[in-house]
């Protein structure tokens, strides 16, 4: 009987443990990022530049659709799948130098996690493609940067962290 009790006494914990689990690993706040730039122009989702003008992601803003408070961690970056750095300061800023890069489609990628009061920590992942054109005359509009949109919000993809 005493090593029936001390058993019991054992399996406490453990009752105790998986009552106290609860199920919000999949819980993803309502979140979307805002981006913005200089030297080049959104237009249908895409980044246009002028190839030999910087390209200028100013900075990548949370838009928090919750009533907590929220903010964004170190923002990852990448070129052609390539990393090209890792910004932990906010407004999380990057430069990329287009003098060097062909002409032609090109991928840009970013990768931050997402911090929200009450929400478990989340990943967020966003990707533009950027046309790098000969002139300015090849921007969409056939204008200059500055007569087009500098800013996006996106929602990208939102994952729970694993």
């Amino acid at each position: 009987m005493k090593k029936i009790f001390y058993y019991l006494l054992l399996m406490l914990p453990l009752g105790m443990l998986a009552t106290s689990c609860d199920d919000d690993d999949n819980n993803i706040p309502n979140v979307s990022i805002q981006a913005t730039i200089s030297g080049g122009v959104f237009d249908d989702d895409e980044i246009y530049v002028v190839q030999g003008e910087p390209l200028k992601i100013d900075g990548l803003t949370l838009v928090n659709n919750t009533n907590k408070e929220g903010t964004l961690g170190a923002v990852t970056y990448y070129w052609d799948h390539y990393l090209i750095g890792t910004n932990i300061t906010q407004p999380f800023s990057l430069t990329v130098n287009t003098a060097e890069q062909p002409l032609g489609r090109h991928l840009l990628q970013a990768q931050m996690p997402i911090y929200v009061v009450d929400y478990p920590i989340c990943w967020g992942y966003i990707q533009y493609y950027v046309n790098i054109v000969e002139s300015a005359t090849d921007l969409p509009g056939g204008g200059e940067a500055g007569d087009q949109p500098t800013s996006k919000v996106v929602s990208g993809i939102i994952k729970a962290k694993e």
